[in-house]
């Protein structure tokens, strides 16, 4: 499948690395939790076993004489004060600690969001949308259970385990020795397994982002796949995905068993000789009894640790897995960025050149070879020609959704390759074929592209909704512009949506005009009204227009006539009706209910 050419993971060196440079500006928070929990955990697991032990050694050795305040009193202030310092310690590392994960979740999810806007246009065309979110979203909540697991789980178990090493190695160094026997042989089982338990825990984690991504994106286009009467087959679809996570899972879940079973055998050998090697230096009398005691102790709690261990490694592995998909995606190098020290476009005049521009899609043969056109200040020109000529990706090399191979586009003389892309974007107002609305209000999605999300000017929208014709349909709903108009903007039909989109153009007021296809959606009734839109849309702008309507192409300054790539023919409507054996001339005698023949 082509999924794991779209989606490489990242090893999990690499995966790690990437989640620690997301934790940014909270490693401090999170270093000081790791300290208050070590403190803790001290507390907890070493100072208090030596006082239980240092009871049992004074009840085994008191005599008849013996007191509370004089034999105990001391050991059992000694341990509240323990109590105390534990708990206060640990709701001190819960509280930091829990902030820091959550402000590090926060990071992770903000630069994972900022780095997919900054990935390429083709980027995002080329894989589908749904398991990129799903993908992020896995990650998210994976990257803060690992900060919970490495926190809570493996700190507590290492400070836990070497307390026990120390103490052991001072009160009974024989036991000490078999404990690090003990830790030795898990880590030899670990080495030898671990890699297939992150491989199965990764191939659960891929599969499971494909079957959520395939869910969200019939979701999304879900009218599509009624229209298509295909439910039946999309719910197969998904069930045998479902299935081939289940399938991973099982697997993953084979490898741990077999893996777990190998480690609870050498631990429970290992816990045995421990306790017998105890009992032997209590029968020698070299261990009290409250050091018989610690051995019984520290032995179970470190088998009992290592055991928990294993939970977590097996917890962390999925983690990994599901944040190595993002971690691969994250490793992708934007494809198209600004210069260095790229300064903002400034557009004072509104001309646009093309000059001596290649370009080819990746894989394909070139499209423009040497292509110049050159569009003076205030001039509307039509783009013309049939389908898979360049038309709209002269567009998209304006807008830098892609870059020329080379050659260069200037914008009053200002090589876009050379300012920064937001503020190239923000010059030009871009209607396509499909304007995609946001599932916001329709004011909302009219004043989009001023620079200004929590900010509607309802002035400025009733004025550009009358322009564009918007009223006359938002006047029938019940909340008028404060409408949501649903995912993609699907609430409204496809001439309503353009024309939203064209008000949404007009409010942005800039200084260049892209009309991809802008009228195909409308009706006859709706573009009678659009079309005076249009004009006053372009007035004082500098215009690409790529239509086929010819109410639109026949009025505008110039029409460029584009095949294969190259211009063939320019001129004025009438101009190159004049050419008897022209392209133009040829689409237009073609025309078919009031379309050029694409």
């Amino acid at each position: 499948m082509g999924e794991h050419k779209l989606f490489p993971s990242s090893s999990t060196a690499a995966t790690l690395a990437y989640c620690w440079r997301q934790v940014g500006h909270q490693r401090r928070p999170l270093v000081a939790s790791w300290l208050a929990i070590t403190l803790g955990t001290l507390a907890q697991s070493v100072a208090a076993p030596l006082v239980f032990a240092a009871v049992l050694t004074d009840v085994a050795a008191m005599g008849s004489r013996a007191s509370f305040g004089r034999d105990f009193a001391p050991l059992v202030v000694a341990y509240a004060g323990v109590l105390v310092a534990s708990t206060l310690v640990w709701r001190l590392a819960g509280w930091v600690q829990w902030g820091a994960a959550v402000r590090a979740f926060a990071n992770a999810a903000t630069e994972g969001y900022n780095h997919l806007l900054q990935l390429s246009h083709r980027w995002h065309t080329d894989r589908p949308s749904g398991e990129v979110i799903s993908t992020l979203e896995t990650f998210s909540w994976s990257f803060v259970q690992l900060l919970d697991t490495a926190s809570w789980g493996f700190l507590r178990i290492v400070i836990t385990t070497g307390g026990a090493i120390v103490v052991l190695g001072v009160m009974a160094w024989p036991v000490s020795l078999v404990v690090v026997a003990v830790i030795a042989a898990f880590a030899l089982v670990l080495k030898r397994r671990m890699g297939k338990v992150v491989a199965a825990a990764k191939e659960f984690s891929e599969a499971h982002t494909r079957a959520t991504g395939v869910i969200a994106d019939t979701i999304a286009n879900l009218t599509t796949v009624r229209s298509q009467a295909v439910e039946p087959l999309e719910e197969s679809h998904v069930a045998a995905l479902v299935a081939d996570s289940v399938a991973a899972d099982l697997r993953a879940r084979k490898v741990f068993s077999s893996t777990r079973l190998q480690m609870e055998s050498s631990l429970a050998g290992f816990s045995w000789l421990a306790v017998v090697v105890g009992i032997l230096l209590a029968l020698d009398h070299r261990a009290a009894a409250g050091t018989v005691y610690l051995i019984l102790f520290y032995v179970q709690q470190v088998v009992a640790n290592l055991e928990e261990s294993f939970e977590h490694l097996r917890q962390a592995s999925r983690d990994l897995g599901r944040c190595a998909k993002f971690a691969g995606i994250a490793a992708t190098a934007p494809e198209i960025v600004d210069a260095p020290r790229a300064g903002d476009l400034v557009v004072r005049a509104g001309r646009i050149d093309f000059c001596d521009v290649h370009f080819a899609y990746r894989g394909g043969p070139p499209l423009f070879s040497g292509l110049n056109l050159h569009i003076a200040p205030g001039e509307h020109i039509g783009l013309v020609g049939s389908s898979g000529s360049g038309k709209t990706t002269l567009t998209k090399l304006l807008l830098r959704f892609m870059d020329v191979d080379s050659g260069t586009i200037l914008v009053d003389g200002q090589d876009i390759a050379g300012v920064a892309q937001h503020s190239l974007r923000r010059q030009i107002a871009h209607v396509s074929q499909d304007p995609q609305l946001l599932h916001r209000t329709i004011a909302e999605n009219i004043c989009y592209g001023r620079g200004a999300l929590d900010e509607v000017d309802l002035a400025l929208v009733e004025r550009v909704g009358k322009a564009a014709h918007v009223d006359e349909f938002v006047s029938g709903l019940p909340d008028g512009y404060r409408t949501v108009v649903g995912e993609r903007g699907l609430k409204l039909s496809g001439g309503q949506r353009q024309r939203v989109a064209i008000a949404q153009a007009m409010a942005k007021a800039a200084p260049i005009l892209l009309l991809d296809e802008a009228t195909s959606a409308l009706d006859s009734q709706s573009e009678s009204l659009v079309q005076d839109a249009l004009w006053r849309l372009m007035d004082g702008v500098t215009a690409i227009v790529v239509a086929h309507r010819l109410a639109t192409i026949a009025r505008l300054d110039r029409i460029v006539v584009v095949e294969h790539g190259r211009i063939v023919e320019q001129g004025t409507h009438a101009e190159l009706l004049g050419i008897d054996t022209g392209v133009y001339r040829r689409l237009w005698e073609h025309q078919s209910g009031g379309f050029l023949a694409a």
